[in-house]
């Protein structure tokens, strides 16, 4: 568990009815996640606040802001050891750019199509549901 807050985390978390604890998912990706990317932070925000309307637990939603997922990958994290290093590197890249990454844990498969419909109308991109054995790109 990473207890350091970044500035960007800080203001994310008095936003969102998350924890104020920067911390990554304790059982590691890859077990029924969606990961997205967001250009603008603030839809990133409205995504979080459509999931957790939806019905998700705080818990099992994550959002990192660019240098959260940089520093992350760089303590190779598990959270990201099921990705493949071209989808590393796509992730990496747009997190560079300044996008928001969001992962949400899914319970069941059927999620999935519910929470892609979700981020949607929030502009999510490389939007892809990841499990042990699967990856399937949910929108581009």
């Amino acid at each position: 568990m990473i207890s350091t807050m970044t500035p960007d985390t800080q203001n994310t978390n008095e936003q969102l009815p998350v924890s104020s604890e920067r911390t990554f998912p304790a059982a590691p990706f890859p077990r029924k996640h969606i990961h997205s990317m967001f250009n603008d932070r603030q839809d990133a925000l409205r995504a979080v606040q459509a999931l957790r309307a939806g019905g998700y637990n705080a818990q099992d939603i994550h959002i990192l802001t660019n240098s959260d997922y940089v520093e992350a990958v760089g303590q190779g994290q598990t959270l990201f050891s099921s990705l493949t290093a071209t989808d590393l590197d796509t992730y990496q890249d747009a997190s560079r750019r300044g996008c928001t990454m969001l992962a949400v844990r899914l319970w069941s498969y059927k999620q999935m199509e519910q929470v892609r419909d979700l981020l949607a109308p929030h502009h999510a991109h490389l939007v892809k549901y990841i499990d042990t054995w699967t990856v399937a790109q949910l929108l581009p």
